[in-house]
């Protein structure tokens, strides 16, 4: 055997070394693709269903937060009445305490007017 048969050799030994090593290492990754796919396929399968309800869960609760918002508007609206309808009651209500006072006042002023007088007859007949 010369030196270029004995190279020839060792190479394709080498090379066989390397396609069983090469092969081994696609087997494995084939058997993990395998094993990858079975459990996304039960990974969608498991969670399918739940993104399915969370998305009807989800739209509902817009729907509600949508409902809640139409309630916030009527409740200002409300308020906004409830506090003119006071305010206006209130005024109503203060509209004859305060004809009472003037109509008092005057009442006050006349009748001090009228003591006036007589104080000032009595002290001009006293002299």
């Amino acid at each position: 055997m010369s030196a270029g048969d004995l190279a020839a050799v060792v190479v394709t030994v080498c090379v066989v070394v390397a396609l069983v090593a090469l092969i081994a290492v696609l087997t494995q990754a084939f058997a993990l693709m395998r094993e990858l796919r079975r459990k996304l396929d039960d990974f969608d399968s498991k969670v399918g269903p739940a993104l399915g309800q969370l998305a009807d869960t989800a739209e509902m609760a817009q729907t509600e937060i949508g409902r809640l918002r139409d309630l916030l508007n009527v409740a200002q609206k409300v308020a906004g009445l409830a506090e003119s309808a006071g305010a206006a009651t209130a005024r109503a209500a203060a509209a004859p305490v305060d004809k009472v006072r003037s109509a008092f006042s005057v009442l006050k002023d006349r009748l001090g007017d009228s003591e006036r007088e007589t104080a000032a007859s009595g002290e001009t007949g006293e002299r």
